[in-house]
C-alpha cells in the first residue's frame, strides 16, 4: 500500500475521492428512501 501512494500520490487521492463521494451518495440514498417510506406509511395512518 505504501508503495503504491509513493509512486503515484495524485492518483491515489484521486481513488480516494472517488471513493468518498461513492459512499456519500449511497449513504444519502438509504436515507432518502428510509424517509420516504416512513413518511408514506404516516400518510396513511
Amino acid at each position: 500500500m505504501l508503495t503504491l501512494v509513493e509512486k503515484d500520490p495524485a492518483n491515489m487521492g484521486d481513488v480516494y475521492q472517488m471513493a468518498t463521494y461513492t459512499i456519500l451518495i449511497l449513504i444519502s440514498a438509504i436515507v432518502m428512501i428510509v424517509w420516504l417510506k416512513r413518511r408514506g406509511r404516516s400518510k396513511k395512518k
